[in-house]
């Protein structure tokens, strides 16, 4: 029986147990520093509510495959909620709808030659599979010389700053294209949210023997000839195979990787994200918008979802849930301020997008902050990551760094669990 440790219990670390389940070879245990799995995708639970939020807003488009074949296989598939949404700017205090060709058609913002080398650009894009041409170029090189300066300016430039803040001049095309090529107007969620289908997951794991240890802090993982020790708490446990299922960075100080191996990734860079979850009495978004750019980058924040125009407000108490989401560099003001600080900083710009908003709308808001939620991704990425085998015989790295050229997300982070299964597999038939 190989004993197989994973450390970190976000949805890449729940792949790899997942994709393992079906070998009897095999022991898998999950360590998770925190109380619940999910990482990213975890959720808040409260009183009144019948389902938790996510903490970091989470949806699938109807491509994610690994994410929705899961679904139905450990049982959920008839509590996918499927529906099309409204996505929106706000520019120059106006807010319009752009999520479809007729809404790009009457986009009042930019135009109507612009519009159509926008659609164009977009369309291509969409049909073009070969994205490795487009990380030789940064993304605001190739989006002003494709799709024009203006176009750049109003639309890409105010939420590559939002997304990135100063890195944001150096994100390859690459990045770009993948955002845009599996891109559907229609998105999926899952009744309960994504912390019930995290739980899910390790139910039918644990069902297979794999074993999950929740608030397990582990500083380092050793190895002494062909075992590796993990420490929890005051216990030493020995594996065969060890998965650093967590970022970059944090793998980096788990074990003492060869100096030069280290020297040759630690330049590889990621920013943080934080959130507010708020819970309101009124609908903010009342144009029913679901999701809402935020194309001005002096707001303190670069993007605004309602939950609760996309699910039923009944799950939660009849009340209305908005995400409020940016992303920081550790050296950023805002990053350095606490909760109570930044939420009267963000009311103002609230009230800029919906004129009636005032403070006493919010009965109760949580915030989540996450360091290395981002990767910067700059020109020639791909031979810059680090490969999922690293020089140490049976240990392993999977982050988000291995799901380039797509976006952080549930599904990509399955799509990895399964890759690194697939290695582990064909390492034990070897």
């Amino acid at each position: 029986m190989k004993k197989i440790a994973v450390i970190g219990g976000g949805f890449s670390g729940l792949g790899i147990a997942y994709y393992m389940r079906n070998r009897k070879d095999c022991e898998v245990t999950i360590f998770e520093h925190s109380d619940r799995v999910g990482g990213l995708a975890s959720g808040i639970r409260a009183d009144g509510w019948d389902w938790p939020v996510d903490r970091v807003i989470h949806h699938w488009f109807t491509t994610d495959h690994w994410a929705l074949d899961i679904a139905k296989e450990i049982g959920m598939g008839n509590k996918l909620i499927i529906k099309d949404t409204k996505s929106s700017c706000y520019y120059n205090g106006k807010i319009a709808e752009l999520d479809s060709p007729i809404s790009l058609l009457k986009f009042p913002f930019i135009s109507l030659f612009n519009r159509l080398r926008l659609a164009f650009g977009m369309a291509w894009l969409r049909l073009d599979k070969n994205f490795l041409k487009y990380e030789k170029e940064t993304s605001f090189s190739y989006i002003k010389r494709t799709m024009g300066n203006e176009v750049f300016r109003v639309l890409w430039e105010p939420l590559f700053y939002g997304k990135f803040g100063k890195h944001a001049p150096s994100v390859n095309a690459a990045w770009f294209w993948a955002r845009v090529h599996p891109r559907t107007k229609s998105l999926a969620y899952v009744e309960g949210g994504f912390q019930t289908y995290a739980e899910r997951i390790v139910e039918v794991i644990k069902e297979n023997g794999a074993k999950v240890v929740l608030n397990a802090e582990i500083k380092k993982v050793s190895n002494k000839g062909e075992k590796f020790q993990i420490i929890v708490g005051k216990n030493k446990q020995e594996f065969d195979i060890v998965v650093l299922a967590v970022p970059l960075p944090v793998a980096l100080q788990l074990y003492d990787f060869p100096v030069d191996y280290k020297e040759k990734y630690q330049p590889l860079r990621s920013i943080g994200a934080q959130y507010f979850v708020l819970e309101l009495d009124k609908p903010f978004l009342a144009d029913n918008s679901y999701w809402l750019n935020i194309n001005d980058k002096s707001f303190p924040f670069m993007m605004v979802a309602e939950h609760t125009n996309f699910v039923d407000k009944k799950h939660y108490g009849n009340k209305h849930i908005i995400w409020v989401g940016k992303y920081l560099d550790y050296d950023h003001d805002l990053w350095q301020k606490d909760e109570k600080e930044l939420l009267e900083i963000i009311i103002p710009y609230l009230s800029k997008i919906n004129h009636r908003f005032n403070k006493s709308w919010i009965k109760r808001s949580f915030f989540t902050r996450f360091k290395n939620a981002q990767p910067i991704m700059p020109l020639n990425y791909s031979v810059k990551i680090p490969r999922i085998e690293t020089p140490i015989e049976n240990l392993y790295i999977a982050n988000m760094n291995h799901v380039y050229p797509w976006d952080r997300g549930t599904n990509n982070a399955l799509g990895l669990g399964e890759r690194v299964a697939k290695i582990i597999k064909n390492k034990l038939l070897a």
